[in-house]
């Protein structure tokens, strides 16, 4: 983010935390702001820079006013879409661009901007305690080997994600990922038509809903300690015999041919298939993570891997409200 966006972004973010009713500061490099509610206290920075946002988004601010010690929310604004973080509130163009007209119309209304930050950390009492030695805490156990597609998304941000303040568990949905490979030809009227293809792809194994699988992205050892591994509802069978079919109907073809015969011309039309003998599908059960983030009545569900919510449950036995 250049020196002069930055100062921009700053400048807006400032009259937002303002209009929030927060005590706000400027504050030097790396961080932008620091800002003090009756409730909180934050701090700020404006990057595009992923070293700096990893540094904050791993650091522990705390601000200590009298008596009372706070834990710092930490606020990031970035413009690159791609940013993901672990522990901050990260606001894009979108929450910019809200949370700036809000503060607007607040100002010209003369009420107080409501900020959805979710729930703040306490303040804590410091009192004198006594030095306790660390105790050293047992690493847990791997989960089963699997193939798999890598956590990516935390829970913390998988929550986030989903905008829910509750409870998430990680579950291992399988998939049949799965490799076909067509061959032969037929020659009909001095034509040759070729049934050459190859392709991949993946299906659920619970609902039988497909998707796209990097074969690169797949791992091969143990999923995280405590996950659960859904197990799978559709045979390798039956999704064998239903790929093929799906091979064969997007293969055949309907030829038209023009022919003479005495004095008159015919055309005729055939639909040459593919020989189903002659198409080889390899599959294999991948997992793929995913985030089911409950909170109340309410399941979001977030892809580990990708970060997405997903508008259709991955099992059919979770209904999204």
């Amino acid at each position: 983010m250049e020196s002069g966006t930055r100062e921009k972004a700053r400048n807006v973010l400032k009259r937002i935390l303002i209009a929030a009713s927060y005590d706000v500061e400027e504050v030097g490099d790396p961080l932008d702001l620091s800002a003090i509610g009756c409730e909180d206290a934050m701090v700020v920075l404006c990057s595009d820079d992923l070293e700096t946002i990893e540094k904050f988004d791993s650091m522990t601010y705390r601000l200590r006013t009298g008596d009372d010690d706070w834990v710092c929310r930490k606020l990031l604004f970035t413009l690159d879409p791609g940013v993901r973080t672990e522990d901050c509130i990260l606001w894009g163009v979108d929450e910019f661009v809200r949370y700036a007209g809000r503060a607007a119309l607040a100002e010209v209304l003369g009420q107080s901007l409501v900020l959805d930050l979710g729930r703040p950390a306490p303040a804590i009492r410091r009192e004198p305690v006594e030095t306790i030695p660390a105790t050293v805490e047992e690493e847990p156990e791997d989960g089963p080997e699997l193939p798999h597609l890598p956590v990516q998304v935390a829970e913390k941000r998988a929550c986030g994600i989903a905008g829910l303040h509750g409870t998430a568990k990680c579950r291992f949905i399988p998939y049949w990922n799965y490799r076909y490979v067509s061959t032969g030809e037929r020659e009909v009227k001095d034509r040759l038509i070729s049934f050459d293809a190859e392709g991949v792809g993946a299906v659920n194994a619970i609902n039988g809903l497909k998707m796209e699988i990097d074969p690169d992205t797949i791992e091969r050892g143990p999923v995280p300690f405590g996950s659960e591994i859904v197990p799978a509802r559709l045979v390798r069978e039956d999704v064998e015999a239903q790929l093929v079919r799906d091979v064969v109907d997007r293969l055949t073809q309907r030829v038209r041919f023009r022919y003479e015969k005495g004095d008159a011309i015919f055309y005729e039309e055939k639909t040459l298939k593919p020989d189903r003998n002659n198409i080889k599908v390899d599959l294999e059960t991948v997992y793929v993570p995913v985030w089911q983030v409950r909170g109340g009545s309410k399941i979001v569900e977030v892809n580990g891997f990708t970060g997405e919510v997903l508008s259709m449950p991955m099992d059919e036995g979770v209904e999204l409200l």
